[in-house]
C-alpha cells in the first residue's frame, strides 16, 4: 500500500509551480565550477528568415555537458564546442526511453541583454521528471546558472528580431552500458540551444483538431504529467493519420471522453456556462496532463483580469460539443512553449465537424489574441516582470 500511494498522481487545483523547491538532498554540480572551452570553428549563422530559421533546424556554437555516475556523482559542468556524442549501443536511453527533457526560450532584450521566461519552472519540472525515471537529482538553481552562462557565451545566436527567440533544450538521459530495465548507474545531462523564428510567420493561425477516440496519449497512473521521452514517439503515427484527412492535430481524450491535451499543447475553452457566466475552463492537472508553464501563466493572468470565471476541472468532450451546438462556445485555443497561443477553428468528433468561433481579422478569438499580445510583451518587451530574468 505504501508503494502504491507513493506514485499516485496528485490532482492540482492550484499552481503546480507555487512552491519551487529547486534544492537537491544529494551533492550536486555547482555553477562556480563551470569551465568553458570556446570553439575554434564558428558556425555561419542563418539569416533571420522564418522560412529558413525553422524550429530545431540550427544549433549554436556550444553546448553544456555534465556527466553523472553512481560511484563518482556529478562531474564538473562544462561548456564545450557543439559536438555529437558517442553512445554505447546498450545505453539505457536507446532501449528503454530513460530520458527526460525540457523546452524553454530566451529572448534578446534592450542593450543586448538576454531575457529568460520562467526558466526556474522548467528546472522544477525537469527535476520531477528525473525523479520519476530514477535519474539523478540535481540542484535546479545551479543548472539554471549554468544555462545562463551558456546563453552568454552564445548570445550572438539569439535573434534580435520580433517573433524570433533562442530555444533551450535541457536533456537528461541514462547512459549505463548494459541491457536491463533498472535504474541507470550512469547518466548525461546536456543543454543545447537553437535559434528559432516565429511559429506562425504571418501571425496567429487557427487549426482544425481531430478528437481521437481510438488512441490515448496517457492514462491515469502513467507518466503523462512528466516531460519524458516515451510520451512523444507514440503520438507520431496518430498525427500522420489525422493530417491525411485534413486535420492539423489530435485532441487527446480518455475512452470516456475526458479531455486532456491537443497535440503537445494544453487546452483552454472560453464559453458561457449553463448558468450564463463567461468562463475560461482548462482540464485539471490529474497526472495525465503535462503541467505547462504557459498554461500556468495564462491561468494567473486571466484570474488577475477579473473579467470572467476561471476554472480548472474535469471536462468531457460531450460538454464541449454541447456548448458549440448551443452557441455557448466563445473560443478554443491551446498553449505551449513552441507555439505560445494556438487558436482552434474546428474540431472533428464522431464523423462530424464542429466549427468554433474566432475573429477572421485576428485569426484568433479576442481573448486568445489578447493573451498572445500580453505574453509576447512580457517575454520580449523592455520592462521588468516577475517571470522574466534579465542576464
Amino acid at each position: 500500500m505504501m508503494l502504491r500511494s507513493l506514485w499516485r498522481s496528485p490532482v492540482y487545483s492550484f499552481s503546480y509551480y507555487s512552491n519551487l523547491d529547486l534544492s537537491c538532498p544529494y551533492p550536486s554540480f555547482q555553477a562556480r565550477d563551470l569551465t568553458t572551452t570556446h570553439t575554434m570553428h564558428y558556425i555561419t549563422k542563418p539569416p533571420c528568415d522564418p522560412k529558413i530559421m525553422t524550429f530545431g533546424a540550427f544549433h549554436t556554437d556550444h553546448l553544456l555537458e555534465i556527466d553523472w555516475s553512481e560511484k563518482m556523482g556529478w562531474s564538473r559542468p562544462q561548456i564545450v564546442p557543439f559536438k555529437s556524442f558517442s553512445i554505447h549501443p546498450f545505453s539505457a536511453c536507446l532501449h528503454y526511453a530513460i530520458e527526460c527533457f525540457e523546452g524553454a526560450k530566451a529572448y534578446k532584450g534592450a542593450n543586448n541583454s538576454i531575457r529568460t521566461f520562467r526558466l526556474n519552472c522548467n528546472m522544477y519540472r525537469m527535476k520531477q521528471s528525473a525523479k520519476r525515471l530514477s535519474l539523478p537529482d540535481f540542484d535546479g538553481t545551479e543548472l539554471q546558472r549554468c544555462i545562463e552562462q551558456l546563453l552568454k557565451v552564445d548570445r550572438d545566436w539569439i535573434p534580435d528580431r520580433p517573433g524570433f527567440s533562442c530555444y533551450i533544450r535541457p536533456t537528461l538521459m541514462a547512459t549505463e552500458e548494459a541491457l536491463g530495465v533498472r535504474a541507470s548507474s550512469r547518466a548525461k545531462l546536456f543543454v543545447a540551444l537553437c535559434p528559432v523564428g516565429p511559429y506562425f510567420p504571418s501571425g496567429l493561425k487557427p487549426v482544425r483538431v481531430f478528437c481521437n477516440t481510438s488512441t490515448i496519449r496517457s492514462a491515469p497512473g502513467g507518466v503523462g504529467g512528466f516531460k519524458v521521452a516515451g510520451n512523444y514517439a507514440p503520438t507520431v503515427l496518430p498525427l500522420k493519420e489525422v493530417q491525411k484527412i485534413g486535420f492539423h492535430q489530435n485532441l487527446w481524450m480518455l475512452p470516456d471522453g475526458l479531455v486532456q491535451e491537443m497535440g503537445v499543447c494544453n487546452l483552454f475553452f472560453f464559453w458561457k456556462n449553463k448558468e450564463g457566466e463567461r468562463e475560461l475552463v482548462t482540464p485539471i492537472l490529474d497526472g495525465t496532463i503535462l503541467p505547462g508553464i504557459l498554461r500556468d501563466s495564462i491561468l494567473e493572468l486571466t484570474r488577475g483580469m477579473g473579467k470572467f470565471k476561471v476554472t480548472e476541472k474535469k471536462l468531457y468532450i460531450q460538454e464541449v460539443v454541447e456548448a458549440i451546438e448551443a452557441g455557448r462556445m466563445i473560443e478554443m485555443f491551446g498553449s505551449g512553449t513552441a507555439v505560445s497561443i494556438q487558436p482552434i477553428e474546428a474540431i472533428g468528433f464522431n464523423d462530424k465537424i464542429y466549427e468554433v468561433q474566432y475573429d477572421p481579422k485576428l485569426n484568433a478569438g479576442e481573448l486568445s489574441h489578447e493573451l498572445f499580445d500580453i505574453l509576447t510583451n512580457i517575454q520580449t518587451g523592455g520592462g521588468e516582470h516577475k517571470w522574466v530574468r534579465q542576464i
